[in-house]
């Protein structure tokens, strides 16, 4: 079985693939900004997030059922651990950088979650974009909501 990591999943799905899922999720959490969303904005992020260069980390991304129920929703159920520390700590995907690990790690998925593929990418490009389109928009982000 191939390695499961984010820069897998956008090599093997192009936007159009997950734009649907994409789109589901974006009106689920957001409704009213779902009807103005820039969907070419969002594909120029995937685009960019393809050719990015991926590094190698200890960490893994791991995907969980929401206890309401919500699978597949993916946004608040994704965090990123040590897989090798079972006292590991959970890092919201949304506010974890550099981008270039995030890509490189495995995916863990709890084995009572039903997802897709395709949902699964539309669901981190949805976390990793919930602050911001770049990791400076991102940390910035972050530095106002914590001061």
């Amino acid at each position: 079985m191939e390695q499961l990591t984010f820069k897998s999943l956008l090599i093997r799905f192009g936007f159009d693939d997950i734009l649907p899922e994409f789109k589901a999720l974006y009106q689920r959490n957001q409704p009213k900004q779902a009807q103005h969303a820039n969907w070419e904005a969002y594909r120029s992020v995937y685009q960019k997030l393809q050719m990015h260069d991926v590094s190698e980390s200890q960490y893994a991304i791991y995907l969980v059922s929401r206890w309401e129920g919500c699978s597949p929703m993916i946004d608040m159920n994704c965090s990123v651990y040590d897989p090798k520390d079972e006292d590991s700590d959970y890092y919201p995907v949304a506010s974890y950088s550099p981008w270039s690990a995030l890509l490189g790690m495995d995916i863990h998925i709890d084995e009572d979650v039903t997802i897709t593929l395709q949902e699964l990418t539309a669901g981190l490009l949805w976390e990793i974009t919930y602050y911001g389109e770049t990791e400076e928009m991102i940390q910035e982000h972050l530095k106002k909501m914590f001061k």
